[in-house]
């Protein structure tokens, strides 16, 4: 009886804990909304995202009933089947999806309603789906981003903590190749002075190629809030000679400077034009991304929650 006020007044279902999500407590919420419109954030290329879950600190809420509220949202008369973008804060394929499957309903409304699907992940999870997105994109336009800053798994797995390590995500961008679903590779989030040297973004787009990925874009490491002090403590352990060299790039505003973003634009362009990865093969037009080079540019956080919170640097 005591859940009873819980779940009408904050559409709490089941508050658990579970061995897919280690030290974080699950709530079980029936969503009200799905679709949120993101048209006037500038971190997103589409007007519209939907979240199956949302991680708050040590709290990360399942969307037990994605599937019902998106197939009503979808079913309007007002809607126009515009891209959905599925992924762009937190990442549909953790393991919690695992045990709840929220993504094979998600996707198969989305289909059914002849929507657009652009889907970020950076989890192997995703192929357990990858027969469904291959059938759904015989029908509707299928985009799926996977962001790759290095091939250093070390470095890998401290700016990109919940991500799977590079030779896996280079193992799920060759089967979405083969698949046939032209993989959209976000080189993100790039480090300055650590992995973004000509050579190294040379080996990165080679081995990005040959894996398959028809296209890429590329967004600066953002050094904001308790990421940002997390990752100055580790370079100052780490690489003590660069934390002079940081503070001057990034400033007191945490993103890179608008001079670094043009100099990295013009070292990429040649290597992006050499390796055929500027495609646009399954990408709608609109989706092609260009440089914001205001000095309002901003990169994507540490914990690779693509798109997330500040207007992000994408070039190409």
């Amino acid at each position: 009886m005591t859940a009873l006020p819980e779940l009408v007044c904050g559409d709490l279902v089941r508050s658990t804990m579970m061995p897919e999500a280690p030290g974080v407590r699950v709530h079980e919420v029936l969503a009200r909304t799905m679709l949120e419109s993101v048209t006037g954030d500038r971190n997103h290329r589409y007007s519209f995202a939907a979240s199956t879950l949302a991680r708050s600190g040590g709290v990360l809420q399942v969307k037990v009933n994605a599937a019902a509220i998106l197939r009503r949202e979808v079913r309007r008369r007002s809607w126009r089947c515009e891209t959905v973008a599925v992924g762009v804060v937190d990442d549909p394929y953790q393991p919690i999806e695992g045990h709840y499957r929220l993504m094979p309903q998600v996707l198969a409304v989305l289909s059914e309603s002849q929507t657009p699907i652009a889907l970020h992940t950076a989890s192997p999870l995703m192929l357990r789906d990858l027969s469904l997105l291959r059938l759904i994109g015989r029908s509707v336009p299928v985009t799926v981003s996977v962001p790759l800053a290095t091939l250093d798994a070390g470095l890998a797995a401290r700016i990109d903590p919940s991500a799977a390590a590079p030779r896996a995500r280079l193992e799920m961008i060759a089967r979405l190749a083969d698949a046939g679903l032209a993989p959209h590779v976000r080189i993100a989030p790039l480090p300055p002075l650590l992995a973004d040297g000509t050579s190294q973004l040379d080996d990165l787009l080679a081995t990005l190629a040959d894996a398959g990925a028809a296209r890429v874009s590329v967004s600066p490491l953002q050094l904001t809030g308790d990421d940002g002090a997390d990752f100055f403590g580790w370079l100052a352990d780490e690489h003590p000679a660069l934390v002079r060299r940081y503070r001057s790039l990034y400033g007191q505003r945490g993103f890179v400077s608008a001079d670094y973003a043009l100099s990295l634009r013009g070292r990429m362009a040649p290597l992006v034009a050499r390796y055929g990865l500027d495609s646009a093969a399954g990408v709608e037009g609109s989706d092609l991304e260009r440089a914001n080079l205001d000095g309002e540019t901003a990169s994507v956080p540490p914990a690779v929650r693509a798109a997330d919170t500040a207007p992000a640097l994408t070039l190409f």
